[in-house]
C-alpha cells in the first residue's frame, strides 16, 4: 500500500512538473521571457506558486529545464529517425537534417524563445548537450579521426547549425528550410572530408528523410 501511494505521488509530481514546463514554453514563446511572470505560468498550468518553486528555484531555472528537456528530446528523435542507416556520413547527415528541419518547423516556438530572449547560460546548456551527443555519433561514423578532435568537430557542427537556424528565426537570413538543411549537410560532410560524389548522393536522401520525419511528427502544443 505504501508503495502504491508513493508511485501515485510520483506520477502526480511528474504530471505537475510537465504542465508547468508546457505552460512556460507556450508563454515564453508568445509573450517573451521577460514579460512572462511565474504567476502567469502557474495560472496557465493550473497549479500554485508554491508548487512551481518546489520544482524550479526561479524563472531562469525553469527556462533552463525547458530548453534542456527539449534539446534531449529532439536529439533522441533524430537518432531514432536515423538509426536504420549505417554508421557513417549517411547517419551524420540524417541527424543534422532532422534536427535542423525540426527546429525550423515543429519546434519553431523553441527557436522563437531562444532568439528573442537569448541567455548565455541557456545557450550553453544546448551546446553542452549537442556536443555530448555528437561525439559518440562522430566516433562511430568517422573512426579514422583523432578522438581528441571530436569535441571540437562536434562544437563546430553545433555552432554553424545554431548560427544559421538563429538567423533564419530572426529573419536576418532568408533561406527556405530545404536549402538550409541541404547546405548544413553538405557543409558538415565536406568539412569531415567526405568526397563530393558521395555528398551529392547523401544530401537529397537526408533531406527526404527529414521532410518525412517532419510530416509524421505530431506538432506539440505548449
Amino acid at each position: 500500500m505504501v508503495y502504491r501511494t508513493t508511485e501515485r505521488g510520483e506520477a502526480v509530481r511528474a504530471a505537475t512538473q510537465a504542465r508547468i514546463l508546457r505552460a512556460a514554453g507556450k508563454l515564453f514563446a508568445r509573450k517573451g521571457y521577460e514579460a512572462t511572470t511565474m504567476q502567469d505560468i502557474v495560472s496557465d498550468a493550473g497549479t500554485s506558486i508554491g508548487n512551481a518553486y518546489f520544482y524550479f528555484r526561479n524563472k531562469e531555472a525553469l527556462l533552463r529545464a525547458l530548453v534542456e528537456e527539449s534539446s534531449i528530446r529532439m536529439f533522441d528523435a533524430a537518432e531514432r529517425g536515423a538509426r536504420h542507416l549505417p554508421s557513417g556520413p549517411e547517419r551524420v547527415a540524417a541527424i543534422i537534417a532532422i534536427n535542423t528541419t525540426t527546429f525550423l518547423t515543429s519546434r519553431r516556438d523553441m527557436l522563437r524563445i531562444l532568439t528573442t530572449d537569448s541567455r548565455q547560460a541557456v545557450i550553453q546548456v544546448i551546446g553542452d548537450i549537442a556536443i555530448e551527443r555528437w561525439v559518440p555519433v562522430l566516433s562511430d561514423a568517422f573512426p579514422e579521426h583523432d578522438t581528441s578532435e571530436l569535441p571540437a568537430i562536434a562544437a563546430s557542427i553545433w555552432g554553424a547549425n545554431r548560427s544559421i537556424v538563429e538567423r533564419i528565426g530572426q529573419g536576418t537570413l532568408e533561406m527556405p528550410t530545404r536549402d538550409a538543411v541541404m547546405f548544413m549537410v553538405r557543409w558538415t560532410l565536406g568539412a569531415l572530408g567526405v568526397g563530393r560524389a558521395r555528398i551529392d548522393r547523401i544530401v537529397p536522401s537526408a533531406w527526404r528523410l527529414a521532410a518525412r520525419h517532419a510530416r509524421q511528427e505530431v506538432v506539440e502544443s505548449w
